[in-house]
């Protein structure tokens, strides 16, 4: 579950055209209930908690907690993910990205902080307030790398365009891709916590890396058919075989899940 995020991570517009303030939306809070069948393993939760504009650029703050609920054989997750992304004329990337890891009475962090300017990253790893590394990794001029958290809203953003995209992204401490579609490919989708069949769009992908609980491979994800495109579910390949993501609540100013009509 800890990856997830990464993989989880059309109607006539453009990428030129997609609506910012849709998706990059201040508060939206989104709740996910992790299941393997009918087994609830547990939940991811996604806040988007600041957004501010300036000088023709944009920044956003965005936070998830992965928890799986007490009980369950095998998996044992508690983590927090933080991510700053910056959006430049139409391109979102990561500048900073935070993950922590609680695992019994151990706290394990890792920082990535982006400098493209000097293409560098600077990564900083410490167990129980411990510095374990600290160093600055250079990688290939020109390239604007996604983090486990921001590519969940580059991926919505990007789902506005009849296209496929491989996007390069920092993981596991090195560099990696994922690589997803989108072809206009309408659904529908059911989930419990609405009475009625979600419309929503269809995109599929592959994940160049293997994260923990061995999460890779091929993915399918649904997201709102509307202009916020919210990810409404999504099926992953881990170590004991396919679970599925389901979104279980949300706060959002002025959305709900769109109802299918025949």
């Amino acid at each position: 579950m800890k990856h997830i995020l990464c993989i989880f991570i059309f109607f006539g517009l453009s990428a030129n055209t997609f609506p910012q303030s849709k998706v990059l939306d201040q508060g939206e809070d989104l709740k996910y209930i992790v299941y393997f069948g009918f087994i609830k393993l547990g939940e991811v939760k996604i806040k988007m908690s600041n957004v501010e504009s300036s000088e023709g650029k944009k920044i956003c703050n965005a936070s998830a907690t992965l928890k799986s609920y007490d009980g369950v054989p095998f998996v044992s997750l508690n983590n927090i993910f933080e991510s700053e992304m910056e959006v430049v004329k139409e391109q979102l990337y990561s500048k900073k990205f935070y993950a922590t890891e609680f695992k019994g009475k151990d706290i394990a962090k890792t920082d990535y902080r982006f400098n493209y300017d000097s293409n560098k990253v600077k990564i900083i790893k410490e167990t129980n307030y411990k510095i374990e590394r600290n160093e600055s990794v250079a990688f290939n001029k020109g390239v604007k790398y996604q983090d486990g958290l921001s590519i969940f809203y580059l991926a919505r953003l990007n789902s506005f365009a009849n296209k496929n995209y491989i996007v390069p992204v920092y993981i596991n401490e090195s560099q990696s891709s994922v690589k997803y579609s989108f072809n206009i490919n309408k659904d529908v989708v059911s989930i419990s916590s609405v009475d009625y069949d979600v419309s929503v769009i269809k995109i599929a992908g592959v994940a160049d890396f293997t994260g923990v609980f061995g999460l890779t491979g091929e993915f399918i994800g649904w997201f709102s058919d509307d202009e916020y495109r919210v990810p409404i579910k999504a099926q992953l390949n881990v170590l004991i075989g396919s679970i599925t993501l389901e979104l279980s609540t949300y706060k959002k100013t002025n959305w709900k899940p769109p109802k299918f009509k025949n």
